[in-house]
C-alpha cells in the first residue's frame, strides 16, 4: 500500500493506492490513534478532530480536520502512519 499526505488549508487529505480490501484496517488503525488508544511518537494523531471518507470508489482518501486552535503537520502525521497502519499494509509513502 502506498500512500500521499496532501494539505488542504487547514485539513490535511491522506490519498491510499492499492490498498484492496483492507480499507477499513487503514480507517480504524487512524482512529485508534486519534482515539488515543495507541501513542505514537509524534502525537500528531491526538490533534485530530474529526476523520471522514472522502475520495472516488475504488479508492481511499481520508480527510483529517484538526482541533480548533490547533494546525496538523504533513511530517509529523507521516510518522504517525508508519507507526499506526499495521504492518503487513505499511509498505511506505510514494
Amino acid at each position: 500500500m502506498k500512500y500521499q499526505i496532501e494539505k488542504q488549508g487547514e485539513e490535511i487529505v491522506i490519498h491510499f493506492e492499492e490498498v484492496g480490501g483492507n480499507a477499513q484496517s487503514v480507517i480504524d488503525a487512524i482512529g485508534r490513534c486519534q482515539a488515543k488508544a495507541w501513542g505514537c511518537s509524534t502525537g500528531e494523531c491526538m490533534k485530530i478532530d474529526s476523520m471522514a471518507p472522502c475520495g472516488e470508489q475504488g479508492s481511499l482518501a481520508l480527510r483529517l480536520k484538526p482541533r480548533p486552535d490547533l494546525a496538523l503537520d504533513v511530517a509529523s502525521l507521516g510518522e504517525c502512519l508508519k507507526y499506526q497502519l499495521p504492518r503487513h499494509l505499511d509498505q511506505g509513502k510514494s
